[in-house]
């Protein structure tokens, strides 16, 4: 009787929930201000036998992009796919999502924005519904201007009659050779008819209205109506500029809108949102951007995955996200809520320029094609090519691209042009970073060696830049660097070395030597601390004993100390190159490789190939040479620095 009743109690328990809740994950960047901890607190409590799981990834997009990828690799997915809106293609075309258009009826459909729901088809199906979306903007200074202009021409009059640089420029943008740089090229080429594919897919840049672009772009520069400082301008460093009053005009992202207006601000309540400005007789368009939900293939429960992306997508989940983030809504119906224009009232601003928001080209093969408009862009601005020769290459590129011919990789191996020049590069930075290290570290080594009042705390600060991060060190110098508002330029024009600030960053050369500048002091300490150790371990007896002899400093250095110092050169040596031609997150920080590929090295074309452009077989055979190479390299400074009385040792 009693092991019934036990049945029966387990019976009763399991049908009335007993059973183990299904489990969900999903990737983002840290949860600031609890937003995504409300939704899934709200949609838990609906549905108490799904548990969603939110992992707190890194801020950058293309790290979370990569632990993606790694999970789709490994077989077991994060189930629930939270998407930028250049992933859809690259995932889709690879079959690691689930088509979601079953489950999307026409009503439900037209509750999106045109253009962020477009963003998550690929091949006639959709992989993605949108949670948040963006758009490029301009701001401009209606407390100087008498209206926003339309056209490109009508903003160059204003520009004419307002504008005196080098005080008041013209137009801020984000020409740093990075994704931000093809959302503007991108807004030119809409705003002048062109696009980068044809509806068949082929490549349609080599046309006028992309041309004109590219023209415009070197316009900009050349001729005063933007600081040629916006070559190494981000959205943060183009925001600043504006915010200091240095310009009439700014392309940015609706984020700027409340930092422009929140208390204190020297502009709040001075500038006015529009759409961007186009040829005449052409639609103005920005770039889309935004993220959204999928669903992994291989998902035990996809049901279960879909009834958490329609709540997160639905109205309620998207006002907690504005209200508590700030992140657009990607549903049109909020652009006109009571609540969100309380706080926002530029929303009613934004919902026509979102109608016509165009979405990046969608392509498997986009973080290439992005990379190439960058490029290209980028050395028209730095005057590095003329607008004529870069649409050609342009052209020459996306072709390759898109019909991804099959070559062998020895062959290919002797066809790239992007790999002999991030060797150039790589060459140039190791060698000459090195050179200056040890020359200065040598001297340095020899000064801290010598008695002075305070040698130690001389010493521990020599130190310093050693142990520092370098990603921190690197954002440091970038900022440092920066024209106009960099400490550097600041100090040489008070001290009277410059008669006007240097934009460091925005030439290929100025590029290159800020960083082996960043990296020279960075890593000098190193070299110093090895050969202070050497100097350490020469004995004092022969140093009395060639004194006695009447030999001077010089000769004690040349016959005496550098040759016991020569295993702590052989080994300081190969460390520092095997670092320098290795170099990537210095690069990758301060200039992404920018402009005009200026400072690209081979580690950052390793990274692209593999992570971004999915080539890992090449990128593999590269890596092999790679290591192969510094191998042979290290055997060389052995052998070369090794001397005979060592050999017959």
């Amino acid at each position: 009787m009693g092991r019934r009743v036990l049945f029966l109690i387990l019976v009763f328990f399991w049908a009335s929930g007993g059973a183990r809740p299904v489990t969900l994950r999903m990737v983002g960047p840290e949860d600031v201000n609890g937003a995504w901890a409300e939704i899934i607190r709200r949609f838990e409590a609906r549905h108490p036998q799904i548990r969603i799981q939110y992992l707190s990834g890194p801020w950058s997009t293309d790290d979370r992009q990569n632990m993606y990828i790694r999970s789709f690799l490994s077989g077991d997915p994060f189930e629930i796919v939270y998407m930028d809106v250049t992933w859809t293609a690259k995932f889709a075309a690879r079959g690691w999502l689930l088509p979601l258009d079953r489950w999307l009826s026409p009503r439900e459909a037209r509750a999106f924005f045109p253009g962020a729901l477009k963003a998550g088809y690929y091949r006639g199906h959709l992989y993605r519904l949108p949670v948040t979306t963006d758009v490029g903007v301009l701001y401009w200074r209606r407390d100087l201007l008498p209206y926003p202009p339309r056209t490109w021409k009508e903003l160059e009059d204003l520009c004419r009659r307002y504008a005196h640089p080098p005080g008041l420029y013209c137009l801020v943008f984000q020409g740093m050779q990075y994704e931000g740089l093809t959302c503007n090229f991108l807004e030119f080429l809409w705003g002048a008819g062109g696009r980068v594919f044809d509806p068949r897919g082929r490549p349609a840049l080599n046309s006028p209205a992309g041309l004109w672009t590219l023209n415009f772009l070197k316009h900009l520069v050349k001729d005063g109506l933007s600081p040629r400082a916006v070559l190494s301008f981000q959205e943060q460093h183009s925001l600043e500029f504006f915010l200091q009053g240095r310009a009439l005009f700014m392309r940015n992202w609706p984020y700027a809108w409340r930092i422009i207006n929140r208390k204190g601000s020297p502009l709040r309540g001075k500038v006015g949102l529009a759409p961007l400005p186009t040829r005449k007789g052409h639609l103005s368009a920005g770039t889309l951007g935004g993220w959204g939900l999928g669903i992994a293939r291989g998902t035990k429960a996809p049901e279960t995955a879909l009834a958490f992306i329609k709540f997160a997508t639905s109205a309620e989940a998207q006002k907690i996200l504005h209200l508590r983030r700030g992140w657009l809504p990607a549903r049109r119906d909020l652009f006109q809520d009571p609540d969100l224009l309380r706080q926002s009232p530029y929303l009613q601003d934004l919902a026509p320029l979102l109608e016509r928001a165009r979405p990046r080209p969608v392509h498997p093969a986009y973080p290439r094609i992005s990379d190439t408009l960058q490029k290209h862009a980028s050395a028209v601005l730095a005057g590095v090519e003329s607008p004529r020769e870069a649409l050609t290459a342009l052209s020459r590129t996306l072709k390759f691209i898109v019909e991804e011919p099959e070559t062998g990789l020895a062959k290919r191996l002797f066809l790239d042009y992007e790999l002999r020049k991030t060797l150039k590069n790589t060459l140039f930075f190791g060698l000459v970073s090195v050179f200056l290290e040890f020359a200065l570290g040598l001297f340095l080594a020899l000064l801290l060696y010598a008695p002075f009042p305070g040698r130690t705390w001389v010493r521990l600060s020599v130190l310093i830049p050693w142990a520092l991060p370098t990603a921190v060190m690197a954002l440091s110098w970038q900022w440092m660097l920066n024209n106009p508002f960099g400490v550097i330029n600041d100090l040489l024009v008070r001290a009277g070395v410059l008669a006007h600030p240097v934009d460091w960053l925005a030439s290929p050369r100025g590029a290159m030597w800020s960083a082996i500048l960043a990296d020279v002091w960075k890593t000098t300490p190193f070299v110093v601390l090895i050969l202070l150790a050497g100097l350490y371990s020469v004995p004092r007896e022969l140093k009395e004993s060639l004194a006695v002899d009447g030999a001077g400093p010089v000769k004690r250095f040349f016959y005496l100390d550098l040759p016991l110092l020569l295993p702590f050169l052989r080994v300081a040596l190969i460390f520092r190159l095997l670092q320098a031609l290795g170099i990537f997150d210095l690069i990758w920080v301060l200039t992404r490789g920018g402009p005009a590929d200026g400072t690209r090295t081979l580690c950052l074309y390793l990274y692209d190939l593999a992570f971004r452009y999915d080539d890992l077989g090449y990128a593999l055979f590269l890596t092999a040479l790679f290591f192969l190479a510094l191998i042979g390299l290290s055997f060389l400074i052995v052998r070369l620095t090794t001397l005979e009385y060592e050999r017959r040792r």
